[in-house]
């Protein structure tokens, strides 16, 4: 069934936040990346491997480089390598996230520590100022009741992000997809449908995944969910494998019901 199996790419880059790295080595690791993805476009495989190593060797925190390696060793069939990098890459996302996370809350620390400085400062000028008179300037608000609005948004929005819960959603859902394909090339059925679901979770129209969970599932003697990822890959323009689809057939005509849901 290995030849039945789509690969598609998207080329994402990761956006990454500026938290306390060398800034001279933070960009050299990034300008790595970017000539490997010109260089993979290319079909320079080799070159682009090249290039997405020297990048870790830079900044071995970077996530985008592992995806990158990750990507041009699927593309190179390199299957088997490229397993361990891709589930480093999840890691590095992760680690990635959490950094960036606790850089923005020591930010707004800050800000909200120095927004504290300056209401002081503006009550003492109050009691030095005579108020404004009528027809002046004033809105009618006062400093100190803007500075309590702004620090409940800030505090609002720090409440939603939820930072633990999105620990997932900050891995690239390319990063499941080609986890996915190389369990499944590489034998891990169990392995590549997990991967390929977590990936669907990131990305439900991501019509590569749903054509591979399909016949992934189908191997694994579930035609009618295997049916349910064919509809939705060819509702998404991904044109299956004749015979895939013959025998996807045979095996519905030969199953049981389906059971109700």
């Amino acid at each position: 069934m290995g030849w039945w199996l789509l690969t598609a790419w998207w080329w994402l880059f990761a956006i990454s936040p500026l938290w306390s790295q060398d800034t001279t080595r933070l960009a050299l690791a990034r300008s790595r990346v970017a000539e490997g993805q010109k260089l993979l476009q290319r079909g320079q495989l080799l070159e682009a491997e090249q290039r997405f190593r020297q990048a870790m060797d830079l900044l071995p925190e970077l996530p985008s480089a592992y995806l990158g390696l990750g990507r041009t060793l699927c593309l190179a069939k390199r299957f088997a390598e490229a397993i361990p990098i891709l589930e480093e890459a999840q890691q590095r996302y992760v680690n990635w996230q959490q950094q960036a996370a606790a850089a923005e809350l020591e930010a707004r620390q800050e800000a909200a520590d120095r927004a504290r400085q300056f209401a002081d400062l503006l009550r003492l000028q109050q009691g030095k100022t005579p108020a404004t008179a009528a027809g002046g300037s004033s809105t009618g608000i006062s400093p100190m009741a803007n500075l309590a609005r702004a620090r409940m948004a800030t505090e609002e929005y720090l409440a939603r992000r939820r930072w633990q819960a999105e620990t997932v959603a900050g891995i690239p859902a390319e990063v499941f997809y080609l986890l996915g394909l190389s369990r499944l090339r590489t034998g891990d059925r169990q392995g590549g449908i997990r991967d390929l679901y977590l990936c669907l979770a990131l990305e439900p129209r991501n019509g590569a995944a749903h054509y591979n969970l399909a016949v992934a599932l189908l191997a694994e003697g579930d035609p009618w969910a295997a049916r349910d990822h064919l509809t939705e890959a060819q509702a998404l323009q991904v044109t299956p494998h004749p015979q895939f689809v013959q025998d996807l057939e045979r095996a519905l005509a030969q199953a049981p019901p389906r059971p109700p849901e």
